[in-house]
């Protein structure tokens, strides 16, 4: 039988290649200095050769050299061969066209280190590409400047200094007339934030959209030419079987990320806009054909049948949207509002996919659901089907449209169409401001709302009670009834799922929930959000409007509407909740899950023996006897106590953390482990009475005083790892003292037996866990922050020796272990 073949993981290959750089590099550095030990630093002036110890022993020789040099007017540079002059002036002209040759130089590495760089180079990681491209450090002193940002600050027609929110400074090449075919190429680049470059991509990608293209006008170099494989990818999508018929514009972006796996950035190549990319970047690639109101793209020089013309048909879909929105409106909208009630109600009213120039083209091809009205003044109103207009008894010219009265009209027929009574007057007037706000009687042409109410004769009236008030009352009018309940069944669009959650969160809540606290009441039931617009909803209201009178009942006309659920579909009787209260105490624990140094499961090994007794209770009683409930779909909620199988086939109480419906399991947390496990839900069963005494066992709690790096709690893998590695070594089993609570969180100091001690029970030499994390520089320690002392006296007492179980003689055999240790390791 062969070995098995052993892969390594992508970092342990990493590792190894650092480590073998690092010991490459020591190695090179240990023969320089074995080299410089031997033979010393040596001259490298031509004809000298001499050697020195000490490396400033060198550069004063140097000088040396150098000022001779300057006495003599002789040039020290390789290439010149010791050149002399006889002429002071000649000499200086000769020092300064090797000066300027050097500075040209460093202007060229400068150049060529960023110019490789899209977006540019942050500062620090500029000196580090500097060194590794040339070998040397930047050479700002050369130059007469204090540092290299006074370098690149100083040579503005070399690098483009730009300063980031962060703080951090960005320096961009200017290409010359010799590089500019190099920044061009650079430029069209797709953008790309991974690489050895991985601190300035980090960075860039924090930062706005804006401060980019501010970035990207920085860098000129775009061509405005696609690149030819990008040409062919296009070509290639276009000439799919599923765009026979043209590749919507609007689709195009999407569809081209789908396909290759990264996005279509063409601002890289100069375009300022997909049209614009279109329309001439692919000129001679594909073909552009407008289709009703709609760029569609082609294969190019293809030639096509000529389309008939073809009547467009609104679908029956939009159709009964609009019938319900004019049924809830019967007295006509503005074109405003019919397209804002609509996307509330319905979702977003693509009108281009209609191939409809606005709401008003739409209304005319659906005479048979509305009519359109249109004022003196060019405004529509959107009406019913066959509604009847009164005749105008004054100037055609002064007359409103009828969509001011109407849009009134609508609004106090939803005020009153549920009361078989009247209100007052005042009451009226003050109900209706706080729902719709102030009416304009200016623009009404009416005094005062006694006025405007006689107007609206078809929707109220207005009678005087026998003490002399005046009282609004609905018009009853044979046969009328809301018509704006939307049925679900007939939409179609909401998942029988959701609606088995909404109805959680209802029944959960005493069948009655108000508008403004149902998101927050969902997520805390469910453990996620509802998210509306993926059923093509705007918001939450249009969703729960739609379903409005077949699973709940709402009042819309309230400010804050109740949904409260329909009768028949109550919740039967909720069990008592699992007690969660559990006191920590110092003692010995089981440490039954490590989750971070921030949140640690802790069992107490004085409960352990009842958790495991009550386990047994729960096998014999789910298992043998077959005994508990199931839990019905809709009564599963977020924090619902349950009783459900562990990996190790056994019993375990636990609490729901979240429902995936569209799995069809439940995320559970095993109270008394500390772990988290994916249920399916039809095997979840009710946690009958006399488990729910007990309190959680699995206690969390956190390390006191320690951080991780940077970002308050955010915990490295590393720090992680070590605690795993403690715990396991220690087997586990540790002494914990409670420290004080942030928020939630209990803080503990946890120490557990060193294992270099030998003792089998007993405190022996005990370790510090949090203080062994800072040791091995994994955490940092909170500013102010006063170490525990391990409490031995308290520990001692503690301490539960087998078989013997009077006190003192356990205090002396203690004792006595501990001194015969010392003897030992003395």
């Amino acid at each position: 039988m062969g070995t098995q073949a052993v892969y390594k993981s992508y970092q342990q290959l990493e590792d190894e290649d650092s480590e073998r750089y690092l010991k490459k590099q020591a190695d090179i550095i240990e023969r320089r200095k074995a080299r410089i030990e031997a033979e010393g630093h040596k001259c490298t002036v031509a004809g000298c050769g001499q050697a020195f110890k000490e490396i400033f022993l060198l550069r004063s020789h140097i000088n040396d050299h150098n000022e001779e040099c300057r006495k003599s007017m002789k040039c020290n540079q390789g290439k010149c061969a010791g050149l002399k002059f006889t002429n002071r002036r000649e000499y200086n002209e000769h020092v300064d066209m090797h000066k300027e040759e050097a500075r040209l130089k460093i202007i060229n590495s400068i150049r060529s280190v960023l110019l490789y760089n899209k977006h540019g180079l942050l500062m620090e990681a500029f000196e580090r590409e500097f060194r590794g491209m040339t070998g040397k450090q930047v050479p700002y002193k050369l130059l007469g400047f204090n540092s290299s940002y006074d370098l690149v600050t100083n040579m503005p027609d070399v690098v483009q200094v730009t300063h980031l929110a962060g703080g951090q400074t960005l320096l961009l090449a200017v290409p010359d007339k010799a590089t500019e075919h190099i920044a061009k190429m650079v430029g069209n680049q797709r953008t790309n934030r991974e690489g050895f470059n991985y601190r300035t991509g980090e960075v860039l990608a924090s930062v706005s959209r804006d401060v980019i293209r501010k970035i990207e006008k920085t860098v000129e170099g775009k061509t405005r030419e696609v690149p030819e494989f990008m040409k062919k990818q296009v070509g290639q999508l276009v000439q799919l079987d599923t765009f026979e018929e043209g590749l919507d514009l609007q689709e195009f972006k999407e569809v081209y990320d789908q396909e290759f796996g990264y996005p279509l950035e063409y601002q890289c190549y100069g375009f300022y806009s997909l049209e614009d990319f279109v329309f001439h970047g692919l000129d001679g690639v594909v073909e552009i054909e407008l289709d009703g109101f709609s760029w569609k793209i082609g294969q190019s020089g293809v030639k096509k049948a000529a389309k008939t013309p073809k009547v467009q048909e609104v679908t029956s879909e939009v159709k009964d949207n609009v019938k319900k929105l004019l049924d809830e409106n019967p007295f006509g909208v503005s074109t405003p509002t019919f397209i804002k009630s609509y996307e509330e109600c319905f979702g977003k009213l693509n009108l281009r996919q209609l191939r409809c120039k606005d709401a008003v083209e739409l209304c005319f091809l659906i005479p048979d659901v509305c009519d359109v009205n249109k004022a003196y003044c060019g405004d529509f109103t959107i009406l019913p089907a066959g509604y009847q207009i009164e005749k105008e008894t004054s100037d055609r010219k002064m007359c409103p449209p009828l969509w001011v009265l109407g849009e009134v009209k609508n609004n106090v027929w939803k005020m009153l169409r549920t009361l078989s009574f009247g209100v007052s007057l005042p009451a009226f007037e003050k109900g209706y401001e706080g729902y719709y706000g102030t009416i304009n009687m200016e623009q009404l042409q009416c005094k005062d709302m006694m006025e405007l109410c006689r107007r609206m004769q078809d929707v109220c009236e207005v009678k005087m009670d026998e003490s002399g008030q005046h009282l609004v009352r609905p018009v009853n009018k044979t046969g009328q009834e809301d018509s704006a309940t939307i049925n679900n069944e007939e939409n179609g669009k909401i998942p029988a799922e959701t609606l088995l959650n909404i109805k959680r969160v209802l029944v959960k809540n005493s069948n009655r929930v108000n508008l403004s606290r149902f998101d927050y009441k969902y997520l805390e039931i469910i453990g996620e959000n509802l998210n509306h617009k993926r059923f093509g909803f705007s918001n939450l209201k249009s969703l729960l409007r739609s379903l409005d009178g077949n699973l709940f009942k709402m009042n819309w006309l309230a400010i804050d509407p109740a949904i409260k659920l329909l009768t028949g579909s109550e919740n039967t009787v909720v069990e008592p909740d699992l007690v969660m209260e559990c006191v920590v105490q110092a003692g010995w624990v089981s440490v039954m899950k490590v989750v971070s140094p921030g949140l640690i499961y802790l069992q107490m090994e004085g409960m352990t023996e009842k958790v495991k007794n009550m386990e047994d209770r729960m096998d014999h009683f789910y298992t043998e006897e077959k005994a508990g409930q199931k839990n019905k779909p809709e009564q599963l909620h977020v924090g619902l106590a349950v009783a459900a199988l562990s990996s190790d086939l056994s019993w375990h109480r636990g609490r729901v953390l979240a429902i995936k419906e569209d799995r069809e399991v439940a995320e559970i947390l095993f109270v008394d482990l500390g772990q988290r496990a994916l249920v399916k839900m039809d095997t979840l069963r009710c946690l009958d009475r006399q488990f729910r005494d007990l309190p959680m066992q699995a206690v969390p709690v956190g390390l006191c005083g320690l951080t991780g790096f940077g970002c308050e709690r955010v915990w490295g893998r590393e720090a992680v790892d070590v605690l795993r590695d403690i715990v396991e070594r220690g087997k586990g089993r540790a002494w914990v003292q409670k420290r004080g609570k942030m928020g939630d969180t209990v803080e503990v100091d946890l120490f557990m037996k060193s294992q270099r001690n030998g003792l089998k029970w007993g405190p022996g030499k005990m370790m510090m866990i949090n203080q062994e994390l800072v040791d091995k520089g994994v955490v940092e320690v909170v500013t102010g922050h006063r170490t525990g002392v391990l409490d031995r006296a308290m520990m001692i007492e503690g301490v539960s020796v087998p078989g013997m179980a009077d006190r003192d003689l356990q205090r002396l055999i203690l004792a006595r272990l501990v001194r015969i240790r010392r003897e030992e390791d003395g």
